[in-house]
């Protein structure tokens, strides 16, 4: 990961912890422009917490078999990655960041996007052999097509953008079950960003999301919405999930690295 540069962020008085904040963020990766249509000057980031798993809510064992089964070969260091179940997987991890509330939107929205994205494309492939039901057979077809400089939606340019938001998720999680009591949520969330997504983000989208980091749930609170009172008995198969995630987050870094794609705008 390049290196991070330092910034700045706004000031947020603790006395009033309603005060209203504006979010700033359509893409994972870069700034753009506000849509007011879609940002009012009166949303606010608030968290949500949920501490009972609802139909749509996150579930540890559900996200541990999706990554688990797209690491098709767990031993091989440059093991295919299967493209449904990491979408699967992905769509597991958004539900974890729903019940955080509106400070993990500049993650969610544009994830979801991306995923429909990549789920097009698998579920109009018709061939056979298919070209897009692992990662690296889909970056390999669209190379020798020369299809990556001349579809800003192509499967590479897109996977990539989740690709490096996946870094985040992982090391924002890892801190969880990794970091002593003493860190708080805030200071997890903003490590883990500075060392990942930061980089690839303008000034204000930084500034934004750091100030939207402070109005996080506990520790305690994920907790909660983690493990539903049962972290004993899952705790391993927690850390196992995102040993998992970095370990297809590492070969998917390689394969990108190989084909000279790290750096598509």
């Amino acid at each position: 990961m390049d290196a991070i540069i330092p910034v700045d962020t706004p000031e947020v008085n603790d006395d009033t912890p309603n005060e209203t904040l504006r979010l700033r963020t359509d893409s994972i990766t870069k700034s753009t422009s506000i849509d007011e249509s879609v940002i009012k000057s009166g949303d606010s980031i608030e968290p949500v917490v949920k501490t009972t798993h609802s139909s749509s809510g996150f579930d540890v064992e559900h996200v541990y078999h999706a990554f688990v089964a797209a690491l098709r070969e767990p031993c091989n260091p440059v093991s295919s990655i299967g493209t449904q179940d990491y979408i699967n997987g992905y769509r597991e991890l958004i539900k974890f960041f729903d019940q955080l509330g509106r400070v993990f939107k500049f993650v969610k929205d544009d994830v979801v996007q991306k995923l429909d994205i990549l789920q097009d494309f698998v579920d109009n492939d018709k061939n056979d052999p298919p070209h897009f039901d692992t990662i690296q057979r889909a970056i390999d077809y669209e190379t020798e097509h020369g299809l990556i400089q001349t579809n800003s939606e192509n499967f590479s340019r897109t996977l990539l953008r989740l690709h490096r938001a996946l870094l985040f998720i992982e090391e924002f999680l890892r801190g969880l079950s990794e970091r002593p009591s003493s860190d708080s949520t805030v200071t997890i969330a903003t490590n883990a960003y500075d060392s990942t997504l930061y980089y690839h983000h303008g000034f204000l989208i930084r500034t934004t999301v750091k100030v939207g980091f402070r109005v996080l749930p506990s520790r305690k609170q994920l907790d909660d919405i983690l493990f539903e009172g049962h972290k004993t008995d899952i705790l391993e198969q927690y850390k196992t999930f995102i040993k998992t995630i970095k370990q297809i987050y590492d070969i998917v870094q390689a394969y990108y690295a190989e084909k000279k794609y790290l750096q598509l705008p």
